[in-house]
This record gives C-alpha cells, sequence and structure tokens, in this order.
C-alpha cells in the first residue's frame, strides 16, 4: 500500500474515533424546567431538546407534534414530571419503543416528597429538584465515563447554587413564620410547604387546576380574606387564567394584598436554582414592599 494512501486512511480512521468519541448525548425533557438541569450537568456533551420551553405555553393543552414524536424516538434519554402533569409524554414513549432507553420521572424518585392532594408541580420542591440532577448525573457517569469528572464538576456547582435556595428559603420562612397565604392554583405549593406557611382555600385551588367549578361559598370565602386581609399574599400562576383567578387577583390588588406571579417552567436562558431563587426573592419584595393603600374593597 503507497504510504501516501497508508496515511490517508490513518488520519480518515483517526477523525471517525475523534468524532465517535465526541458524539453528544440526546436528551429530550418534556419541559424545560428539567432540560435545564440536563443542561447544567451535561454542558458540552449532550444535545438538550425541551418539548415545552415557552413560558406561555400552558401545560395542560399542550399536544405534542409528530416532529415531537420523531424527537422523542431518537432520544438517549427522557425526562419528565409525571403525576398527570405531562401523559402526552407517557404517549409518546408508549407509540415509538426504544430498547435501552432510559425514563426519569421527577414524582417517582421521591414519591414520599408527593403532597396528599397529588399536586403535580413538584419542580418547585427543591429536593426533588436535586434528587433529578443526581440521577442525570449517574446516567450521564454511565454513558460517557470519559467525562466523569466534567459531570461532577457540574453537579457538585448545582448543588451549591441549590443550597442557596434552601438557605433562601430558610430565611424567607423565619421572616414571616406560619404566614397566611392563598393562591389561585397550588402552582407553587410545594415551595409554600417548604416555607412553613399556611396554605389557605386549598380547595378552591385544586378546583382551578384540576379545571372544575369551586363552590360559591369557596369562592365567597376566599373574597371575604382578600378584603379582610386574613392572608398575607396571594400566588397566582402568569401561564394560565380564567375569569375567577383574574377577578381574585384584581381584589388583592385593590384590597392591597401582595401578590406573587409564579411560572410553569424555566424561560430560555435561565438555570433551574436561579429560576427558584428567583421566585423566593420576588416573595421576598413582595412582603417588604409599602402595603399599597385599600380602594374600593367594599365593592
Amino acid at each position: 500500500m503507497p504510504r501516501l494512501f497508508r496515511n490517508t486512511v490513518s488520519a480518515l480512521l483517526l477523525a471517525i474515533a475523534a468524532h465517535a468519541g465526541a458524539a453528544t448525548l440526546r436528551i429530550v425533557a418534556a419541559e424545560s424546567t428539567y432540560g435545564a438541569i440536563a443542561q447544567a450537568i451535561g454542558g458540552a456533551q449532550v444535545q438538550v431538546v425541551s418539548l415545552i420551553r415557552n413560558p406561555d405555553v400552558d401545560p395542560h393543552a399542550f399536544e405534542a407534534s409528530p416532529q415531537a414524536a420523531r424527537t422523542v424516538a431518537h432520544a438517549q434519554l427522557v425526562l419528565m414530571n409525571g403525576l398527570g402533569y405531562d401523559n402526552w409524554m407517557r404517549q409518546l414513549l408508549q407509540a415509538n419503543p426504544v430498547p435501552g432507553r432510559t425514563v426519569l420521572v421527577a414524582a417517582d424518585l421521591l414519591p414520599q416528597r408527593r403532597l396528599p392532594d397529588g399536586n403535580p408541580h413538584v419542580f418547585y420542591d427543591p429536593r426533588v429538584g436535586l434528587r433529578m440532577a443526581d440521577a442525570i448525573a449517574a446516567w450521564l457517569r454511565h454513558a460517557d465515563p470519559a467525562h466523569a469528572a466534567d459531570f461532577d464538576a457540574a453537579q457538585a456547582r448545582l448543588r451549591q447554587r441549590m443550597t442557596q435556595v434552601i438557605d433562601t428559603a430558610r430565611q424567607l420562612a423565619r421572616a414571616h413564620p406560619a404566614l397566611p397565604v392563598t393562591a389561585t392554583e397550588p402552582v407553587w405549593g410545594y415551595m409554600v410547604r417548604e416555607l412553613r406557611w399556611r396554605d389557605l382555600h386549598h380547595g378552591l385551588q385544586v378546583h382551578v387546576m384540576n379545571g372544575t367549578e369551586p363552590s360559591p361559598r369557596e369562592v365567597a370565602a376566599m373574597d371575604t380574606d382578600l378584603r379582610r386581609h386574613a392572608v398575607a399574599l396571594l400566588i397566582h400562576n402568569r401561564q394560565v387564567s380564567s375569569p375567577l383567578t383574574r377577578s381574585m387577583l384584581a381584589l388583592a390588588r385593590r384590597c392591597g394584598v401582595p401578590t406573587l406571579g409564579v411560572d410553569e417552567f424555566t424561560p430560555p436562558g435561565v438555570g433551574y436554582a436561579q429560576w427558584l431563587l428567583d421566585s423566593l426573592q420576588s416573595a421576598q419584595r413582595a412582603l417588604a414592599a409599602p402595603a399599597a393603600p385599600a380602594r374600593r374593597c367594599d365593592d
């Protein structure tokens, strides 16, 4: 074999080997919340696609496209929430069975952390987020042991950021012990538990979450507590609203009750820990702001 030809073949084989070693791992997340965790740990070694990544999308009305189905079919690792929050992902997985594909369900990683009402918004529990991060890191180390040290370092950085989230929650809980709060729906319910605050009018919240009508008595009770300042904070979902939730939010603002808007997904470019921290800091600011004068609160 001529030397030039041998050298060309050797160079080609080396290039192919280098490309194979640099192949990224394909991860698909149902929601950007979990995609952000995977990206933070996997870095340049992963290709993460989050099927829901727009904070303005109503997750309960989401319908997967044929393109989403194809994306899931090629995934090596799939991340989802569970507890009925993203059943559409289960349907995609069943329609595209792939040997060797791993599926991590956040709600199943720490089942003892689930709220009794079946609240699916487990991403607002920092400990569930940490467990998901640990599970992703373990999968990455197994799938790509050559970069295990990189994954370990990224995991440590994320754990450090999550420690800041938990410390901030503790500080807020100490500053406002057993604070009576309510919400238009229980999106922030796991963080409310973390803060050890008193969650009022929970039945109405569950009705809104499930798309059912609360009773007139439940609506009247929440209305009365907002007017009388029996609640110190109204938490509302910025992604999903209805005439009832808009009415409650408008009433709180008229009566000078602090409000906190929360989202169900991390917005583009924002990490998971920062997203949680932003919500806690927004709550701090809302509670620290001078009370707005009550206007037309008895109409």
